[in-house]
Formats: structure tokens, C-alpha cells, sequence
């Protein structure tokens, strides 16, 4: 009998102790996963325009050319033989014109806006740059990452230049010369393989459908069904 009561005292201690730290709680629910009626080709996965006309003002790219998905491209900009933009860059030529010449890459998160620019061919814009109206990269020069490139200013063929607003560092040697085309094709091959990842309608629907099959209702239960059978095997 003692025992009992014991028991029957712990029982009623239990419930009084649920009942005083749950009574002011918050209580969550969550709506029941509903399929979508759209099909996978017809969802959009990016908004973003990589190529944007502006009035008359459209962007010319080879038919080699990479434009990162990421990356921006805005009217009058000519991207030349083998020209990779990667992510983040933003080329504005909606005031005046952009020229990029073969080879040459614009490095992630570079600017390049306002009126003319010029980076000609076999040129080496790294990450972060900010080229203003008028300026001009030669071939065979190299702009360092962050760099700012002032209105009009000129980076000479053979240099290095870097620096907010840029400034040359120094001339670069025969070697480092020679190296930058080798370098350029090397990113262009880079460029290649980025771009044959992204196909037409990209391969995101690969990882919707993968959402989508976890997501299913009794998609765990399944799995963890598969798993046991499996190690029962």
C-alpha cells in the first residue's frame, strides 16, 4: 500500500510539473506539404538576366564567350574571341560602349560602368575592380584585385597597376610577360568548363527534384525503411 501511494504521489507530481511548464508555451504547427501543379521546366529559378538589351544598345558576345550566371551584362558591351565575365561582374555600357578583347577575363565582382572602356586583348582584370568612363587596360598588362581604375586613366602594356585609385606598381619582367597569355588561355579553358555546367535551363531541376523527393510525405519513413532493410542484408 505504501508503494502505491508512493506512486500515485509521483504521478500527480509529474502531471502538476507538465502542466506549469507547458501551460504558457507557444504551440507551433506546420501546414502539410502540398506538391506544386507547375511543371519542372516551367519554374523560375533565377530572374536574373545575364544579357539585358537597353534601347538600342545590345550586347554582342562570340559564340565562345562565358558570361557567369551571376554576372551582368547591360547594352552597348562587345565581349570578344574567348572572353570570360565571372560572377558578380557587371559590365554597364548604357551610356556609352564596352569593349573586351579576346582573352581577356573579367574577374569576379570587377565594375565596369558609366562611358567608354576598353580592356584589350590577352588583359588581366582581377576580382573587385572598378573601371570608370574612359579608361583603357592594354594588352599584356595586368590590374590588381580591388583595384579602382580613375576616368581616362591608361594601364600600359607590360605593367602592373593597383591600388584605389590605381597606380602603377612596377613593369613586368620577360617571364611574367610571357606567362599572361598562357594564363589568359588557361582561364578561358576554366571558363569552358564553368559554362558546360550551366545548360539552357541550367541544372537546377536536378536539385528541385531532389527537394522534392525529400520533401514528399512519407519520403523519410521510406528511406529509413531502405536503410533497415539494408542492414538487415
Amino acid at each position: 500500500m505504501a508503494l502505491q501511494r508512493v506512486a500515485r504521489a509521483l504521478s500527480s507530481r509529474e502531471a502538476r510539473l507538465a502542466q506549469t511548464s507547458f501551460s504558457h508555451c507557444r504551440v507551433f504547427s506546420s501546414s502539410a506539404f502540398s506538391p506544386t501543379s507547375i511543371h519542372i521546366e516551367e519554374e523560375v529559378y533565377n530572374r536574373q538576366r545575364n544579357l539585358m538589351p537597353l534601347g538600342n544598345r545590345v550586347p554582342t558576345t562570340a559564340p565562345d564567350a562565358w558570361v557567369a550566371p551571376s554576372a551582368v551584362v547591360v547594352g552597348d558591351v562587345d565581349l570578344f574571341d574567348r572572353v570570360s565575365v565571372w560572377y558578380g561582374a557587371v559590365l554597364r555600357g548604357d551610356l556609352n560602349s564596352i569593349r573586351v578583347g579576346a582573352f581577356s577575363n573579367i574577374q569576379d565582382r570587377t565594375v565596369v560602368h558609366a562611358a567608354a572602356a576598353t580592356v584589350e586583348s590577352e588583359a588581366v582584370v582581377g576580382d573587385r575592380c572598378v573601371l570608370l568612363e574612359g579608361s583603357l587596360v592594354e594588352k599584356h598588362s595586368v590590374l590588381a584585385p580591388g583595384s579602382v581604375l580613375p576616368p581616362g586613366r591608361r594601364v600600359p602594356s607590360g605593367e602592373l597597376w593597383a591600388g584605389a585609385p590605381a597606380r602603377k606598381v612596377r613593369k613586368l619582367n620577360k617571364d611574367e610577360i610571357v606567362e599572361i597569355p598562357k594564363l589568359a588561355a588557361s582561364i578561358s579553358a576554366l571558363a569552358q568548363t564553368h559554362a558546360g555546367e550551366f545548360l539552357p535551363h541550367s541544372f537546377a531541376y536536378v536539385e528541385a527534384e531532389s527537394l522534392r523527393s525529400i520533401l514528399k510525405p512519407g519520403a523519410a519513413l521510406a528511406e529509413a525503411a531502405d536503410l533497415g532493410s539494408a542492414d538487415r542484408e
